[in-house]
């Protein structure tokens, strides 16, 4: 799963969101368990050892007591911790199902959610974990090595990360390299760029680094910005690198190129007053000539609030409301060209207003080692007060990503939609949170997702029905969008 709008499992600060997320877990969830009453210590359900041995996390919850530890093979750190809790403090966040824990806080709602990080209970903690957790910065013990760090980050996506298989592209030889420019003393810009090496290597949308000089981030595919980069750069017969001047002049064409494909999709609108807007105006839509529009430009972010239970209700409130709008018309066009992702329980939420019966969205699971996790099947079931079920048109872009690929996963599977545009970016694990020892924090993919026939789109990204090229020049100098031609064409045949 937030974040860059991409899916992120939420590393909670525990010590606030024990006491501030809203909404009670542990209801309704099949368990029969029995908590205990609020304002007494922790019910004996969720006490002990709880491991989440494919996402390298440990949860351990005593009487009043929680900690949560990542951890390698060699490395154990802790996250968080909080004390003083009672039953109601942990039911916020997590509920015993089947014998295991279940995160569900992290992936959605008490009552609506995309499948959560599940643990195991166990006996004991991994080993590099039972003699105590490694120092961090600021902590007694820790001192700055910069190849620690790397060999670090190192092992996270040896042991956890789908990208050296997918890119076949094992991880040591890379790491060597740049150990070899590295010394225990090196400073964070050298840190950062052997990072970045890495990083560009396998090109994963999820596989970054927030370090002390900004984020490392290298996309499996350009967006639009990066393309209109190179747009500006030939335009102007320029060779990077730029001057300051010269990368305020190339930001600000991007800029007002954006702002002119906004305009012209706008545009095919009869009047400025039928595009109506809601959920801090990420939904965008209006109606012309019996096709409905539908722009959703990110799957977080609808609330005023960074709470799962307020992001659900804002966007529910504002698909009520442009559903209605849109309910009549003989077509929609949903345009998810600029979606960078966010969540997945909000892209379900989305999927859900196009189903009549329940209808298998997609499957997901975890890299285990050298193998995987069960396969979890999700499912979609009709939400709001009607379905749309007449023709849908999908409108993708490379731009779309993470939550958005995988709300586009859930649309293949309906037999009224169509995609249109081009293939998604290709990165749809949730976000596996994980940090350095000297504070920076990491991220990497570890999940795989498969279609509802069992296909895998990681790294290509789904594929469109019909190709149209998207953000071309001479379109927007014809002042068209492509994406709304093609499917004003498709229902005129």
């Amino acid at each position: 799963m937030t974040t860059n709008c991409t899916k992120t499992l939420i590393a909670l600060s525990l010590s606030i969101n024990l006491v501030a997320c809203s909404g009670g877990g542990g209801s309704g969830d099949g368990s029969g368990a029995s908590p205990a009453p609020i304002g007494t210590a922790i019910a004996e359900e969720f006490q002990g050892t709880w491991i989440a041995e494919a996402y390298g996390q440990v949860i351990e919850i005593g009487a009043s007591t929680l900690r949560l530890l990542d951890y390698t093979s060699d490395y154990c750190f802790l996250v968080e911790e909080a004390s003083d809790l009672d039953t109601s403090d942990v039911e916020r966040l997590f509920r015993v199902r089947e014998e295991r824990l279940d995160w569900y806080s992290a992936s959605g709602t008490a009552s609506f959610g995309a499948p959560s990080t599940r643990f195991d209970s166990a006996e004991t903690v991994p080993a590099s974990c039972a003699d105590g957790v490694d120092p961090q910065q600021g902590q007694a013990g820790y001192s700055a090595d910069a190849r620690a760090e790397l060999r670090l980050f190192a092992q996270l996506l040896e042991e956890y990360s789908i990208y050296p298989a997918l890119r076949e592209l094992p991880v040591t030889p890379l790491v060597e390299e740049q150990l070899s420019q590295l010394s225990a003393s090196s400073g964070d810009e050298a840190l950062a760029e052997a990072l970045f090496n890495i990083a560009t290597a396998y090109r994963d949308i999820h596989t970054t680094v927030e370090t002390s000089l900004g984020l490392v981030k290298v996309l499996n595919k350009p967006v639009y910005s990066d393309r209109l980069f190179i747009e500006w750069l030939d335009q102007n017969d320029i060779t990077p690198p730029l001057t300051p001047a010269q990368t305020d002049s190339a930001n600000t064409y991007i800029g007002e190129q954006l702002e002119l494909e906004r305009a012209i999709t706008l545009g095919y609108a009869d009047n400025s007053s039928d595009i109506q807007s809601a959920a801090n105006d990420l939904l965008t839509w209006y109606a012309v000539d019996g096709i409905g529009y539908l722009a959703i430009d990110a799957m977080l972010g609808f609330g005023d609030v960074e709470d799962n239970d307020d992001e659900l209700a804002s966007l529910e409130s504002a698909l009520d409301q442009a559903m209605s709008d849109l309910r009549d018309t003989q077509a929609l066009i949903v345009d998810l060209r600029r979606n960078g992702g966010g969540k997945d329980f909000l892209s379900l939420a989305i999927a859900s207003r196009f189903v009549a019966n329940e209808t298998q969205a997609y499957s997901k699971q975890a890299r285990l080692g050298s193998s995987r996790t069960a396969l979890i099947d999700v499912f979609l079931s009709p939400r709001g007060a009607f379905q749309y079920l007449a023709p849908v048109f999908l409108l993708t872009s490379s731009q779309t990503a993470s939550a958005a690929e995988t709300f586009t996963l859930a649309m293949r599977a309906l037999p009224q939609v169509t995609i249109i545009g081009e293939a998604t970016q290709g990165g749809f694990s949730d976000q596996l949170d994980k940090r350095l020892s000297n504070g920076w924090r990491a991220s990497l993919a570890n999940e795989f997702y498969l279609s509802s026939e069992g296909e895998e789109f990681e790294t290509e990204g789904v594929p469109v029905d019909v190709e149209v090229p998207q953000l071309q020049r001479e379109a927007r100098l014809l002042g068209t969008d492509s994406g709304i031609d093609a499917v004003i064409t498709m229902l005129d045949q």
